[in-house]
């Protein structure tokens, strides 16, 4: 991987790791529904004026994809809107040194999806990767 993947990688888990702390601070004063449809507000309001200057270039791209592409949209949004309503009624009720952790297995999901549906390939480092990651967690949780 080259070193732009690495800094991109780095921003995003900065991001999400400074976003769950803005989670746990945002549940000592909103229950877990409004701090959700809080947050859809606020990306909205953040989110349509982009939306908006983009709107041509993306509504062009989305017209000349296969029409599957909706349904995955659809699916990707669904789910992962989803993953945040649960993850911030868990967050409410739990401690986030310990949420936080657990939430984070999400990518062994992926990585079972990825093998069994899309044939990607699955060797002994990877397997043994998910396995010291799950462990790691665990210990967190402890």
């Amino acid at each position: 991987m080259t070193n732009s993947i690495y800094f991109f990688l780095f921003l995003a888990v900065l991001s999400w790791g400074a976003g769950a702390f803005f989670d746990k601070m945002t549940l000592k004063y909103l229950n877990p529904n409004a701090a959700f449809f809080g947050r859809t507000f606020v990306m909205l309001v953040l989110f349509v004026p982009l939306l908006a200057s983009r709107f041509s270039l993306t509504a062009k791209e989305l017209g000349a994809a296969a029409k599957v592409s909706w349904l995955y949209l659809f699916l990707s949004v669904l789910v992962t809107m989803s993953g945040v309503f649960f993850y911030l009624k868990a967050m409410s009720a739990g401690e986030a040194s310990k949420i936080v952790p657990l939430s984070s297995v999400y990518p062994l999901v992926t990585f079972l999806l990825a093998w069994i549906f899309l044939g990607e390939n699955v060797n002994i480092a990877k397997i043994s990767g998910a396995v010291l990651i799950s462990c790691g967690i665990y210990l967190i949780t402890k």
